[in-house]
């Protein structure tokens, strides 16, 4: 399937254009992955890990014994 999506908005500086392709796989119980795309969703994958930002700004794991982001490849801040 092919999909075109424009989006024509006044608070964009342009029509924003997007060109999806869809591909039929043939396995008879495929892993389907959710995303959830809307303005309150808490969910950042990082890599192939799903992580939740609480209300402070902080990661933090999403499933029981998650290990923690490697923080060297966050750019640091000083309080």
């Amino acid at each position: 399937m092919h999909d075109l999506i424009t989006t024509i908005d006044n608070a964009l500086t342009r029509p924003w254009v997007v060109d999806k392709k869809y591909i039929r796989n043939p396995n008879p119980r495929p892993v389907w992955r959710e995303y959830d795309l809307n303005e309150a969703n808490a969910q950042i994958m990082i890599g192939k890990e799903n992580y939740f930002l609480s209300w402070d700004g902080h990661l933090m794991p999403a499933k029981k014994d998650q290990v923690a982001p490697d923080l060297r490849y966050f750019k640091q801040t000083s309080k």
